[in-house]
């Protein structure tokens, strides 16, 4: 196969049509990277079964033989930048463009036209599985059932899809071709519906054996095919797309083995993703999705549904597909939607029309025609509570909720599936789609797990959920699953400046240990910049640059937390703090997006950083102070340690309990108080450092909090300064208190 023992990375890897490609190439000896700055659960699943990386925003490329690029990645994406740089020599593709490649080898079985094509290409692939016959495939879409999307087995034949939307389709010429309807469609690259017609023509010119067509007058209108094309039409309906997709599979099969199908093969065909793709159905409420986005798609799935008798209200939740699309069919949209009982609108899914078009103009303008034509009930943000699940969740209203549409919306159909199946319980639910989701991606959430060993003030109850994901697609999933179903998400670090409370955490802890989070890498070729992940010790990352002659971070080594937590938290010591070093820092937002944050957008503030909370840190970009000779580095640590050393007490602690007021010392407001070796139960104020209350064994949680507060109100009784933690309480706010004090200032 070519690209057999090459490095290859795939750039828009999670698409529909992508996912096979890898899968294919895998098969045939090619060793595949994938690259995706919208990191799905179903693609990060797929990169793990091959058990090849997928990579995300922010993550280095690696160098590779070639590369091959979805067309919703445009031509001046920034990360094509970033791979011809590092892999000059790498020849470049379009996905369409390498898959014709592939296919110059083989017997082609081309299946095209403007619907169906992935749920026909799936179909023949099954059929000649089932019929022993080693064909290669190429199905875009993921089958149910656990069969693969793609086969490379060195067979005769090929079966692929081809895809119109990009033009791609000039460079194939197939052996046999399939069409399976003629709808004008991708307007913004055929502009009248004849140039459509003409491009399928010219594919059936190329054709070097049969044609096959529905009956005719099944399809919508025809292209004027040229003279000498091989034509044979096989039966359809024109409302039947289940019964047309299965007698075009039977009808390609035969022409290609000169053999009728098997009798009955399709009854255990276990189904597409997102093709009438049931994730619950109960008595009185169901949850399904499916891919339909053209007008005849969204007709034909909607009489589906109606016949399939599910529980009413039949609730559609539609993602319209392109800006393109939308404008020029947004009257035909509507008066397919208006086979509903409810229509529920998310924003416009742009794919590879990102930023041409204005994604609010182009949602009203549906709006508007679904409001005249259809029972309109109102747009729905992926961020915010799903409208009909009740304050917090809840289970779903009772009714069929369908969620169509080519866009990402569908994520919400698992999520409100297990809703249903649990009668609402969060809790439940989100341990059902744990398993369903985040196992596959080798990601155990384990649930009521002890965090009081994972802190170093030792002390806390357990997390209801908590998880260590080995890379960001895991994560981001996990958030996701978590926002939509109302789960409160921590992050946990090295333990240090934060305690948890008792009775525990009631949501998902987070912690980023293990090799995706804890590297250091040159950031630009020797130039002082690094990036480096967020779960690394701040000791680890201050001696590192040590051995490498880099200074500036000096200050970090004695600092007990991790680069995320430093981050946040804004750490500093000896005068020095991390925003003297950051060049920019990269996050998921609490809904798993991917963020970038340059230092100019950072508003660092004593012990703050009001941007990153709330916020997953995935790494940092830093930048040295410059170089040094490593012995010198060495040596100011050293005596950095030996102050701390002479200065603070060894034990569990969380390190300073209080932010220091404004031009004074929260440790001197503590000791000029008279508090040093106060004591609640197991937990007491340091005698070496006021501001370090130390745990002994069997201390709690809640002597820690009645010791805070009693400091508070004691220090604020004489000196009148208001003390207010630095520590942070896991899933909580400290009490501010009731009580007005003066504005005095303590003194050392």
């Amino acid at each position: 196969m070519k690209g057999a023992g090459e490095e290859i990375l795939l750039l828009g890897a999670g698409g529909m049509g992508m996912l096979p490609l890898a899968r294919y190439l895998h098969e045939g000896g090619a060793r595949v990277t994938g690259y995706d700055d919208a990191l799905s659960a179903e693609a990060a699943r797929f990169y793990h079964a091959l058990g090849r990386p997928l990579l995300g925003p922010g993550e280095a490329p690696p160098p590779c033989h070639r590369w091959i690029r979805s067309s919703a990645i445009r031509p001046d994406h920034p990360w094509l930048e970033r791979v011809r740089a590092r892999s000059p020599e790498a020849g470049g593709w379009r996905r369409g463009e390498w898959l014709a490649e592939l296919a110059r080898d083989k017997r082609l079985l081309a299946v095209a036209g403007s619907h169906g094509k992935t749920s026909t290409t799936a179909l023949l692939a099954f059929l000649a599985e089932r019929a022993g016959s080693a064909w290669d495939y190429l199905v875009g879409g993921l089958p149910l059932g656990g069969w693969a999307p793609a086969r490379c087995r060195g067979g005769e034949w090929l079966v692929a899809e081809i895809d119109e939307s990009d033009g791609t389709m000039e460079a194939f010429a197939p052996e046999i071709t399939v069409f399976l309807h003629f709808d004008w469609d991708h307007a913004a690259r055929y502009a009248r519906p004849e140039d459509l017609r003409e491009a399928w023509a010219r594919l059936a010119a190329r054709t070097e054996n049969t044609v096959l067509l529905p009956a005719e007058g099944t399809a919508g209108e025809e292209p004027s095919w040229p003279e000498g094309v091989r034509l044979e039409r096989f039966p359809a309906e024109p409302d039947g797309f289940r019964q047309t997709n299965r007698r075009a599979a039977e009808a390609a099969y035969r022409a290609a083995t000169g053999e009728p199908a098997p009798t009955g093969w399709s009854g255990n065909f276990p189904g597409i993703w997102r093709r009438q793709d049931w994730h619950y159905r109960g008595e009185d409420r169901a949850v399904v999705e499916d891919y339909a986005h053209h007008p005849r798609e969204l007709a034909a799935v909607l009489r589906w549904l109606r016949a399939a008798g599910g529980p009413s209200p039949l609730r559609v939740f539609f993602q319209a597909h392109r800006y393109s699309r939308t404008r020029h069919l947004a009257g035909e949209l509507a008066a397919a939607l208006a086979g509903a009982d409810e229509v529920w609108l998310f924003p416009v899914y742009p794919a590879d029309e990102k930023g041409a078009d204005d994604p609010e103009e182009v949602l009203a303008l549906l709006e508007e025609a679904v409001a005249a034509a259809a029972p309109y009930a109102g747009r729905v943000s992926r961020r915010e509570e799903f409208p009909g699940c009740g304050g917090g969740g809840g289970s779903p209203a009772p009714g069929t909720w369908a969620f169509l549409g080519a866009g990402d919306s569908h994520a919400w159909a698992p999520v409100l599936a297990a809703l249903a199946g649990t009668g609402g319980d969060r809790e439940r639910a989100m341990a059902h789609w744990s398993r369903e989701h985040l196992l596959p991606l080798g990601l155990d959430v384990r649930e009521h797990y002890p965090l009081e060993g994972l802190t170093t003030f030792r002390v806390g109850g357990p997390a209801r959920f908590y998880a260590e994901p080995a890379d960001v697609p895991a994560l981001a999933t996990a958030l996701r699953g978590a926002a939509r179903l109302g789960i409160p998400v921590a992050q946990l670090g090295r333990g240090s400046n934060v305690l948890v409370p008792d009775e525990g955490f009631p949501g998902l802890v987070l912690r980023l240990v293990g090799p995706a989070w804890e590297g250091v890498q040159d950031a630009e070729d020797g130039a002082g910049r690094f990036r480096v992940g967020a779960g690394c010790p701040l000791q680890r990352l201050a001696r590192w640059a040590a051995r490498e002659g880099w200074a500036g971070f000096e200050f970090l080594e004695g600092i007990p937390g991790s680069v995320g937590g430093g981050l946040r938290m804004n750490a500093g010591a000896m005068g020095h703090w991390m925003e003297e070093r950051v060049v920019r820092v990269e996050t998921l937002s609490p809904e798993g997006e991917p963020e970038e944050w340059p230092r100019e957008a950072l508003a660092f503030g004593y012990r703050s950083c009001p941007q990153l909370e709330g916020r997953t840190i995935l790494r940092a970009v830093l930048e040295a102070a410059g170089r040094e000779d490593p012995a010198a580095i060495r040596e100011r640590m050293r005596q950095m340690a030996g102050e701390r050393r002479a200065r603070q007490p060894g034990g569990p602690s969380a390190g300073c309990v209080f932010r220091n007021p404004e031009g004074a010392s929260a440790g001197a407001c503590i000791e000029g108080a008279g508090l040093k070796g106060l004591r609640q139960g197991g937990v007491r104020v340091s005698d070496q450092h006021a501001n370090f209350f130390l745990t002994s064994p069997g201390a709690r949680a809640a002597e820690v909090l009645s010791l805070v507060r009693l400091v508070r109100e004691r220090v604020a009784d004489h000196s009148g300064v208001w003390l207010e933690p630095e520590v942070r309480l896991l899933g909580g706010h400290w009490d501010p208190g009731d009580r007005e004090v003066p504005a005095g200032r303590c003194t050392r």
